[in-house]
């Protein structure tokens, strides 16, 4: 994975948007706009298409988070809040919640049925967890959470999701 640029520009510095971009952009739009209506009534189609298409807004997103823009009189434009998990939609908020409620519970089992400490429990999953997962590329973890988002949108009260190493 390359490492991450950050820009820095004055206002009037800024890159103009060229016909050349603007022309990718529309083809993009027209793309986009000639599939959703390829897709009217297909569910499957649509949910992987809103997939693909949420994934390129949020890399957008974050690639604009990298650019700062000083404005011409010298003093520096507040930077965006970075987006964290409080900006996720309600059913992935659930999620988080849900997952480490259900985590709490079972390290508390786990204690009990090891006549440990819940710290002690704690870290033993963690350890394990760790030895299983911790090789997880980049790829292999957004594998994961979009199978994660398809299974949460299609199966919404589905109690359980597998991870595989």
């Amino acid at each position: 994975m390359e490492p991450l640029n950050f820009y820095t520009y004055r206002q009037s510095e800024l890159p103009e948007m060229t016909d050349e971009i603007e022309s990718e952009i529309v083809k993009i739009d027209f793309k986009a706009a000639n599939m959703i209506l390829e897709f009217q009534g297909h569910y499957f189609a649509l949910s992987r298409l809103r997939e693909t298409l949420a994934k390129r807004l949020n890399e957008t997103e974050s690639n604009l988070c990298r650019i700062r823009i000083i404005s011409d009189g010298g003093e520096p434009e507040p930077l965006p809040r970075a987006i964290g998990f409080t900006d996720l939609p309600t059913r992935e908020k659930q999620l988080l919640v849900s997952t480490a409620i259900t985590s709490t519970v079972a390290i508390k089992m786990m204690a009990t049925l090891l006549g440990c400490s819940f710290e002690e429990a704690a870290n033993h999953i963690s350890n394990i967890s760790g030895t299983q997962f911790e090789s997880l590329s980049p790829e292999q973890m957004e594998n994961a959470v979009a199978r994660l988002a398809q299974s949460l949108h299609e199966q919404p009260d589905k109690s359980f999701f597998v991870i595989q190493a």
